[in-house]
């Protein structure tokens, strides 16, 4: 049995079903967070562009390379047995060429989905058209089939990151339009990038829209459940881990420089967790 045979095809159809009812999905950026997360018992991982960015040094505003994000990919793949999906932005066109291209490549390192969005790589305004976007949904639809991968295109909308004085009507109105259209453009899901939506609003997304819904998690401690009620399947956490692992080294450097004494070391062993990743699918 080998990484790119019956591993990733099992990989994208319970991805794929994870859909059917709600999920939590954790953002990781190498192979150590993406082991931490499965030994925790999640059932599928996702990179965050971001969070891979400050792992190297790049900003969020700022872009990671794109062989640096297949480099990651493939290592993060290798190293788990679940689920991974990718953060591909808008698909990087200006490196690849068209997403033909990106899809291609990024099924060759192992992962069997992504998000895909429709504001520029630069995030600026204004947005793609929508009919444009569901064509570029369609051709990387195309190339996934080609490549004979069972292959989960989530369509991500930043309609709500867009500041340009739409009421929230509208905005959810222009949301759930450009959903469906991904939807019929050959996505599996959709994922509406918004912070600090009401209960009406996602009630209104979940409602209105025709697939799987993934959502930010929001920061002020919404309980899933709560979530779930209101028809939301997937919750991202975006650059929540990574923050917090950052604070969490900082606190305890923090701690050792003032208390003058070493901190004692958790029961783990790095260099097993890692050999694990590197030998599972062996034999």
């Amino acid at each position: 049995m080998t990484l790119h045979t019956i591993p990733v095809l099992s990989r994208f159809e319970r991805f794929r079903d994870l859909h059917e009812g709600f999920f939590v999905i954790p953002t990781i950026w190498d192979s150590l967070s993406a082991i931490a997360a499965e030994d925790a018992g999640f059932e599928a991982i996702a990179t965050s562009s971001a969070a891979l960015g400050y792992a190297n040094g790049i900003l969020s505003s700022e872009r990671a390379p794109f062989d640096l994000v297949t480099s990651r990919l493939r290592t993060i793949a290798e190293a788990v047995r679940i689920p991974v999906s990718v953060d591909l932005e808008d698909g990087y066109p200006e490196v690849t060429g068209d997403i033909t291209d990106s899809i291609r490549r990024i099924i060759d390192t192992g992962v069997v989905a992504a998000n895909i969005e429709d504001s520029p790589g630069s995030h600026a305004v204004p947005l793609v058209a929508a009919e444009d976007h569901a064509r570029a949904i369609a051709r990387a639809r195309q190339a996934a089939e080609q490549a004979g991968a069972g292959f989960f295109i989530n369509a991500r909308t930043d309609v709500f990151l867009l500041d340009d004085g739409l009421p929230d009507s509208k905005s959810i109105a222009e949301a759930v339009r450009r959903a469906n259209l991904y939807l019929e453009a050959g996505a599996n899901g959709v994922y509406v990038a918004a912070k600090n939506l009401s209960d009406d609003q996602v009630a209104a997304l979940g409602q209105g829209i025709r697939g799987p819904l993934t959502l930010l998690a929001a920061p002020e401690g919404r309980s899933f459940g709560h979530w779930r009620k209101l028809g939301v399947n997937r919750i991202s956490l975006g650059t929540l881990v990574i923050r917090n692992v950052y604070a969490a080294i900082q606190t305890q450097l923090a701690e050792l420089r003032d208390s003058g004494t070493v901190l004692p070391f958790p029961p783990v062993d790095i260099d097993a967790v890692l050999r694990r990743g590197r030998t599972q699918f062996a034999g």
